[in-house]
């Protein structure tokens, strides 16, 4: 177990001695000193190489004894066959905390996890912590500190924190997610957890007042009773999202040799999680979305959702996704409906729900298609709203048409009232657009402007459903509304 003290050196040093650093290209040395100085980091950074003077125009040094500061942290990036000597060299300068990047331990060989046990115990012997082996670093951009191999371009800080047993996924997670106003601000990667583990850092983040939900990748749980507790208390106060790897026996093989952790069976960690309060992400690439929108939506208190859409075949789409999710797309009432035809849309267009404005002929009058969003939040007879299709394909050029740019304006127009509608009316508001931000220009500026604009039917769906569940458990709703 470990106390804030210890663990909060690996995520606020003062000071960071790099051992193995270099500029040479590929290499983890290189990885970590090029994140160290790519953003304004306020501490001091000391390169250990006994092979040069300067990295990266910094002054290196020889060993940790050349360096005469206080150490706060020490990240190892040297084979392993040295990294007992540095952990030693690091308790005699009472460095706080050694993060080892180093692979080739327990995740490798079985004779790998009693070395990982003698390095917590010589650790500790020295009145330090450990974070690894096998690990790509950490980073707290609120304190301007990227001690990790993440570029900083794909770095998006929020109020969202990470801990993942494994990196280099969640790195992807972080990049396809910058384009979307997607991230999180502080990140730990517990690899091998020979000492700290995940959930020590479950405990740090969850007392945390920068920190306002917590995604998880884990591939085991070590003393599941003492992360049950641990994540029960932090749940009530903020969202835990986990995506629970090695979850089939080939996953668990992997997970075997990728940390060297076995898994347990699914109907047990599914079981367990969900009595801690966890929201289980079905999938990798639903944990960073999820996170994001149940600390940035209203509450969903129900079941019941409205579809505004362009194309009549996109909301049906649309509906067997949601009702497949277990939420339900209800005909909207008759007086509602009326209400509807009176704002202007005609007899042709369906007005059940969905709600098809791709056939009403209003594509261009933003003031009456906000009106009829307007009029199904305030019925009370949905608990949420999807407007779908308006982010319409085509990135503008030097050469675009004035009328192909009066096009787009009207399509941001529209998303950017409606996205307003889910804070004036206090129910989830989601836009769903088959582009991405790199075949729409107006799915680009508006992600830009920090709307979330979503191209998979089936996401929208899960994230709706999956708030719906959250919610319902946070505020005790009964089932089946």
């Amino acid at each position: 177990m470990g106390t804030k003290s210890d663990l909060d050196v690996f995520l606020n040093p003062r000071s960071v001695a790099v051992i193995g650093a270099t500029e040479r290209p590929g290499s983890w040395g290189s990885f970590i000193m090029q994140g160290l100085l790519s953003r304004n980091y306020p501490g001091k950074i000391y390169p250990v190489n006994s092979r040069v003077n300067q990295i990266y125009g910094i002054t290196a040094y020889k060993d940790l004894k050349e360096i005469k500061e206080p150490i706060d942290l020490a990240i190892l990036t040297i084979p392993e066959q040295s990294v007992e000597r540095a952990i030693e060299d690091c308790g005699q300068r009472q460095v706080k905390g050694v993060t080892i990047v180093t692979a080739g331990f327990g995740e490798a060989f079985e004779s790998g996890k009693g070395r990982e046990k003698a390095l917590a115990r010589l650790a500790h012997s020295c009145g330090m912590r450990l974070l690894g082996p096998n690990v790509s670093g950490t980073f707290n951009l609120h304190a301007e500190f990227n001690g990790s191999a993440s570029p900083a371009e794909h770095l998006f800080r929020t109020s969202l924190a990470a801990i993942c047993q494994g990196g280099y996924a969640f790195y992807d997670l972080l990049a396809s997610g910058f384009s979307r106003g997607m991230g999180v601000g502080k990140f730990i990667h517990t690899g091998n957890e020979c000492d700290l583990t995940s959930t020590d850092f479950l405990e740090l983040l969850g007392s945390d007042p920068e920190v306002r939900a917590i995604l998880m990748y884990l591939e085991v749980i070590r003393d599941g009773r003492r992360f049950i507790e641990i994540a029960r208390r932090v749940s009530k106060e903020k969202p835990i999202v986990v995506y629970k790897a090695g979850r089939t026996p080939g996953a668990s093989r992997a997970a075997q040799s990728h940390t060297g952790a076995l898994s347990g069976t699914k109907e047990v960690y599914q079981g367990a999680l969900h009595q801690a309060g966890i929201t289980i992400a079905p999938t990798m690439e639903l944990l960073l979305p999820l996170g994001h929108t149940l600390v940035e939506r209203p509450p969903m208190k129900g079941r019941k959702v409205a579809i505004i859409t362009m194309g009549g075949s996109w909301g049906v789409a649309l509906t067997d996704s949601l009702e497949e999710e277990g939420l339900r797309v209800p005909e909207l009432g008759v007086k509602l409906q009326n209400s509807l035809r009176s704002l202007g849309m005609p007899p042709r267009a369906s007005t059940k729900n969905p709600v098809d404005i791709g056939a009403s002929g209003l594509f261009f009058e933003a003031d009456t298609l906000v009106a009829i969003g307007r009029e199904i939040l305030s019925s009370g007879e949905v608990d949420a709203l999807i407007l779908h299709g308006m982010g319409r394909p085509g990135m503008l050029g030097k050469d675009a048409s004035p009328r192909l740019q009066l096009f787009l304006d009207i399509n941001k127009e529209v998303i950017q009232r409606f996205n307003g509608l889910e804070k004036t009316m206090g129910l989830p508001v989601f836009i769903g657009s088959h582009y991405t931000p790199w075949q729409s220009q107006v799915v680009h500026d508006l992600n830009e402007e920090g709307i979330r604009i979503y191209n998979r039917l089936d996401e929208i769906a899960q994230l709706l459903s999956l708030m719906h569940d959250y919610w319902r458990k946070r505020l005790g709703l009964e089932e089946g509304r």
